[in-house]
């Protein structure tokens, strides 16, 4: 054989040997780099793997309705999507998302723990746990309840109850494709009400949801609806007594009411996991003179039909007062359904949930454990604000002022303070660092008279520790208070550093011969309280405000006041650069999805609001 040949042939041989080596090197160090961040993140990478596995077999079994499915990185999962039989919602968390991305979810290790002066025994806090008709002693959950962080708390797209989670942080979802910076309404529905109940109150924000195909399909949804793609419902529980369902973008129903026949004041639930099951509260127990029941009801989505009922004239309470204005939020892992009521009892409701999308049935059997208290200062108990909970810890006030942090796995105190005055405002929790939860919260002036102020703090949810307090004057009306009812915007993006709240009955003048409140809108410095920006608001409201961003983080805010005005204002500067009227008192809170955002009025009409 020719020397060139051979020589050839060895250099194209050594050739392939220098090659296979360099792959060689390359693929031990890449599994070096793989496996090293495998142990520091093993659960992103089983969840990276579980998500490919669902997405092969939706691709090989065509979906539930023979479509394939987009798997999106931002969807959110919970972790056991099985229920306590062993169901798959399996269409949970396969819808795309249009949320805006969040910063990395921090979950500090430390807990809560009390300093010497929150110590509930300082405020002379006597408290019992009732499981049945028992008292229980030392008592211990059975399993251990323990909330996700905010931008988990939902596996569907939307806005599922008061705030939008368990932090209680949003009323927005997606982004704002925002271009003239104005307002237009683009639908209304008229509403009814009951006796001088009208339209849609306090807090009165609409739940909107978009369902995954399969749970749409077994819903009793119009057939006209259910073949509308991408389909986002609005939920919405109204004074008339009713909880109305529309099509977000054109307003028309997606579905019969559901009728409880007395007012309800609060913001509905929807069941986070995806399931079609509907929490609401009730406000009023008359309707034409007669007294009636109060309660707090769960309903199912698939028929309309109640599943189960809290009596709010609850035996173990000690106020005879049955509303429930609060809106429950549910911990997915353990199916617990968390809810504050205005009798003073904080619920925790094991639901026992039981659904299988396949046959089209959910059923529910709950147990109930019961926190009740009394205090120095709860003369007046009950709590209409939405309980905020991080990890296993619940954040309350009563209407005396008393801000506790229970645990919820003990159902003990574990820090408490007195924040001066009635607050139904909800308090917002904001995880800062590894070791920095904060508390922003906010009271009315109701107790205090005639010399009262508005105080809006920034508290230490670890310890109560007070951070920083502003004091805002405000007018008393006993019969209609004045301060914060409104809860607050915790600033992200080119807002991060604020915090904005709406307070009431800041002022007040004479206008043809009647007295008009005036308000503020307040951003605030996260850090110092100090202020950031004031709107002088000429008419007050206790509705509150809504942060919407667009995809390049710019943020804009809904602030809606007493005599039917709608404002969109920037963030970063407050300058107001559109207004509407929608003709009456709007008491309630909107909420936002993309570029529409709905809003209920004291005058009877819901209506849908385009921000262009």
């Amino acid at each position: 054989m020719p020397r060139v040949k051979r020589s050839d042939k060895y250099k194209k041989g050594r050739l392939r040997y220098l090659l296979f080596l360099a792959v060689l090197i390359f693929t031990a160090s890449a599994s070096g780099i793989i496996l090293g961040m495998y142990k520091s993140n093993r659960e992103a990478f089983i969840s990276i793997g579980s998500r490919l596995n669902d997405a092969i077999a939706e691709n090989a079994s065509g979906g539930a309705n023979g479509n394939s499915k987009i798997i999106s990185g931002e969807t959110n999962n919970i972790d056991n999507k099985n229920d306590n039989n062993g169901n798959n919602n399996e269409n949970a968390g396969n819808i795309e998302s249009n949320e805006p991305q969040k910063k990395k979810a921090i979950m500090p290790q430390r807990n809560p723990e009390a300093i010497p002066e929150t110590l509930p025994e300082k405020l002379e806090i006597k408290w019992d746990v009732i499981k049945g008709d028992k008292i229980i002693s030392d008592y211990s959950r059975d399993y251990n309840i323990s909330f996700p962080d905010s931008g988990e708390y939902s596996v569907l797209p939307g806005i599922t109850c008061f705030r939008g989670n368990n932090y209680r942080n949003s009323a927005s979802y997606g982004y704002a494709d925002i271009k003239e910076e104005k307002l237009e309404e683009i639908w209304s529905f008229s509403n009814g009400s009951i006796d001088v109940w009208t339209g849609v109150g306090w807090t009165g924000q609409p739940a909107i949801i978009m369902w995954d195909e399969q749970t749409k399909n077994i819903m009793n949804i119009f057939p006209s609806k259910k073949q509308k793609e991408g389909l986002k419902e609005v939920i919405y529980a109204t004074l008339d007594g009713k909880i109305y369902f529309f099509d977000l973008e054109d307003g028309k129903p997606t579905r019969e009411p559901i009728n409880i026949g007395y007012p309800i004041k609060g913001t509905v639930t929807v069941d986070p996991r995806g399931y079609p099951l509907l929490y609401t509260g009730q406000g009023i127990p008359e309707k034409n003179g007669e007294p009636g029941p109060i309660g707090f009801r769960i309903f199912s989505l698939i028929n309309h039909k109640m599943l189960y009922y809290i009596d709010g004239y609850d035996k173990h309470a000690f106020r005879r007062w049955g509303a429930f204005d609060s809106s429950g939020v549910i911990d997915t892992k353990t199916d617990t359904l968390i809810e504050a009521g205005e009798n003073g009892i904080i619920y925790t409701v094991k639901l026992n949930t039981k659904y299988d999308p396949d046959k089209g049935t959910i059923s529910v059997n709950p147990d109930l454990e019961k926190y009740r208290y009394k205090s120095a200062i709860s003369k007046r108990l009950g709590v209409e604000n939405s309980p905020v909970i991080f990890k296993n810890y619940v954040y309350f006030i009563d209407n005396s002022g008393l801000l506790q942090c229970v645990d919820l796995n003990t159902l003990k105190p574990v820090w408490a303070r007195n924040v001066t005055d009635d607050t139904d405002s909800t308090i917002v929790l904001e995880v800062e660092s590894e070791t920095e939860v904060s508390l922003y919260t906010a009271c009315e002036v109701d107790l205090q008279g005639s010399e009262g102020y508005s105080y809006i703090r920034k508290i230490d949810a670890f310890t109560g520790r007070l951070i920083w307090e502003k004091a805002v004057k405000c007018e008393y009306n006993p019969n209609n208070n004045g301060g914060a009812l409104a809860s607050p915007v915790i600033g992200k993006n080119d807002i991060d550093n604020f915090v904005i709240y709406n307070i009431a009955k800041t002022g007040k003048i004479k206008k043809q011969g009647m007295t008009v409140y005036s308000g503020k809108l307040f951003a605030l410095d996260k850090n110092s309280g100090k202020e950031v920006w004031t709107v002088e608001l000429e008419n007050d409201s206790w509705s509150s405000p809504v942060d919407v961003y667009t995809k390049d983080g710019k943020s804009y805010l809904i602030q809606c006041d007493s005599v039917g005005n709608v404002y969109l204002i920037e963030g970063k500067s407050g300058k107001i650069l559109d207004t509407i009227n929608l003709g009456a008192n709007i008491e309630a809170s909107p909420a936002v999805y993309d570029n529409i955002l709905v809003i209920g009025t004291r005058g009877q009409k819901i209506c849908g609001i385009r921000i262009k």
